[in-house]
């Protein structure tokens, strides 16, 4: 015969590798936004070094400094849309994570929950 204990467990087992697998998919998008972030960061450093040189230029170094800066600004603005890209796919695979997650933790309290009622006496 199966307990509503046995039930809660069994259910707390289902939720606690849902819940697991939910975590991976966030943690391979938070790796993904983590990504982005940095090649945003990386390129905005560039182009602020290309307009931070103080040194007079000749014309050629100036059209290499030109081209630099105009390749860091595609390279930030590419970034950043593919950062507005994925967001909204991130913030949902996060809060699904958090209500798995919760999801499990519901089923553990329930079946504490029941495992100290079986043991109290008279009930």
């Amino acid at each position: 015969m199966v307990t509503r204990l046995d039930q809660l467990d069994q259910l707390e087992r289902i939720a606690r590798i849902r819940a697991e697998r939910q975590l991976k998919a966030y943690a391979a998008f938070a790796a993904h936004v983590h990504a982005a972030q940095d090649r945003i960061g990386a390129a905005r450093e560039s182009l602020r070094q290309s307009y931070d040189s103080t040194a007079p230029l000749s014309v050629p170094e100036a059209r290499t400094a030109n081209a630099q800066a105009g390749r860091a600004a595609r390279e930030v603005a590419h970034a950043d849309q593919e950062l507005r890209r994925i967001l909204p796919r991130f913030e949902a695979v996060r809060q699904q994570a958090a209500r798995e997650f919760g999801r499990a933790e519901v089923l553990a309290r329930l079946a504490r929950d029941e495992a100290a009622r079986l043991r109290k006496p008279g009930d």
